[in-house]
Formats: C-alpha cells, structure tokens, sequence
C-alpha cells in the first residue's frame, strides 16, 4: 500500500463571506431591533397554519405518502417554532417544541398521529386568537400539559399494540 495524501480543502465559503465576524454594536442594534418589533404575527401564525392544515388533509387523502408525512407536518411546526418567541409568543415555540420533540420520537404518522398533530393545531390556533403570550401563564402550563397527556396516552397504546403483536 501507497502512502495516503492529505488533501487541504479550498474554502470558498469563507473567502466569500469573509472572517471577523460582527461588530458589538451591530449585534447589540439587531437585539434591539428584535426585542422592540411591533409587528403582528397572527397573520403569519395563521398562514403557517393553513399549511399544517393541507399536509393533514393531503395525508389523510392519500396525496403524501406516509414516508413523506411527518416530514410535510414537521416544517410548519418548526417555522412557528422558530418564529413564535422572535415575534413575543413564546408559548408557540413552547407548545411546537414539545410537538416537534414528540414527533421525532415517533417513525411514522398513523390517525393517532395525526389526531394529536390536529389538536397542536386547534391549540396553536387559539393561542394566536387569544394572543397569549406568557408560556408561564396559567393558561399556557395547562395546554402544554395537555400536550403532554395526549403523548403519553399515545405510547401507551402503541407500546400494548407492540406487546400483543
């Protein structure tokens, strides 16, 4: 056997972007930016969803296949997820966190499945209708709970189902 060589890569990517990073008060005005915006993401909530709304639908119809489902439900729960505390409901990031968590504990979605991911939408819904935005909140702590139950419930059965088959 020959003697291996080691081949250094060109980093294009940095010498694109540069090096250095960001200056202090750059990073200090983005903070301030984000912590005072004023811009209403009810609509946006709403939109995202809808398009949790239609990946349910379609799977249910047939049109995702279910190698394809978690994945078409899992992209706008974590839109809200990343979204929701940026734009002051840091319950939704609470609530779709727990969601995203649940399922990718799960390989594959069946109509329990899809009964839970509904009720995250119903519960992610009245959170923007009745904008609440403590994740501390009474209300809050009852629907994550809530959540929680459904999960539990779920394994529950699915891991009885696993013994008697």
């Amino acid at each position: 056997m020959g003697k291996s060589k080691i081949i250094k890569p060109d980093n294009t990517l940095k010498k694109k972007a540069g090096s250095g990073g960001f200056k202090e008060s750059d990073l200090l005005k983005a903070q301030t930016m984000i912590e005072n915006n004023e811009i209403d993401f009810r609509p946006l909530g709403s939109d995202l969803l809808k398009e949790l709304d239609q990946a349910l639908s379609d799977i249910r119809s047939g049109k995702i296949e279910n190698a394809k489902a978690l994945d078409s439900i899992m992209y706008p729960m974590m839109q809200l997820k990343s979204q929701g505390g940026l734009f002051k409901f840091p319950l939704i990031t609470q609530i779709s966190h727990l969601m995203l968590d649940f399922l990718e504990s799960i390989s594959e979605s069946d109509n329990d499945v899809l009964e839970i991911t509904d009720a995250y939408r119903k519960t992610i819904n009245a959170v923007l209708a009745l904008e609440i935005k403590g994740k501390d909140s009474k209300e809050g702590r009852q629907l994550c709970l809530a959540l929680r139950d459904a999960f539990e419930r779920y394994y529950k059965v699915n891991k009885k189902k696993a013994m008697t088959a």
